[in-house]
Formats: structure tokens, C-alpha cells, sequence
């Protein structure tokens, strides 16, 4: 299964990519971004372990331009092939 990756930063491990191909004949957008943290060099958590949502003032995240928030089942929400998942690190300013 293809699925495309948009994002506001280098997504570790795949610097140079602009999609995934994923092993598993279904995944849903939990165990995506648990995949993608396997995949990356340097420890990245995208979903805390047990969590039902993501920390809003780390991640933003949508399913092919739909806010996983407002997907029926969530982070429980499945992928299909040649899906588009948008990944927005939150910044804030300082001073």
C-alpha cells in the first residue's frame, strides 16, 4: 500500500520521499504513525503510547485534507492506498 506524505518538516527517514509503501494490506492512521517512527533515525514520537489523540500543541495532523479529529474513528481511522496523510509540526515563537 502506497500512501502519500505531505508535511511542514523533513519527516525523519524519509527526507528525499514523498510517499511510503507499507507492507501490511490495512493500516489505520495509529499504526502509520507508529510506522514512521520505526522508520526513523532518531527517536520521534508521534503518538504517545495508550493515547486516543495527539498532542495538539505537538502535531496536526489530516487524511487527505480532512483533520484526523474529525474522521469518524480517528487515530483509528483506515488508510487506503494512494491515500494523502498532511503531518504539521506545531511551532511556537519565543523570545
Amino acid at each position: 500500500m502506497k500512501i502519500h506524505i505531505n508535511s511542514n518538516f523533513f519527516v525523519p527517514g524519509l527526507e528525499q520521499e514523498e510517499s511510503v509503501t507499507i507492507s501490511a494490506a490495512r493500516i489505520n492512521l495509529c499504526g502509520f504513525l507508529e510506522e514512521l517512527a520505526r522508520m526513523s533515525p532518531t527517536p520521534i514520537e508521534y503518538v504517545r503510547p495508550g493515547a486516543a489523540t495527539l498532542d495538539p500543541d505537538d502535531w496536526e495532523v489530516a487524511i487527505n485534507d480532512i483533520p484526523y479529529q474529525h474522521c469518524p474513528d480517528g487515530l483509528q481511522t483506515s488508510l487506503w492506498d494512494e491515500d494523502r496523510v498532511t503531518i504539521k509540526i506545531m511551532a511556537f515563537g519565543g523570545g
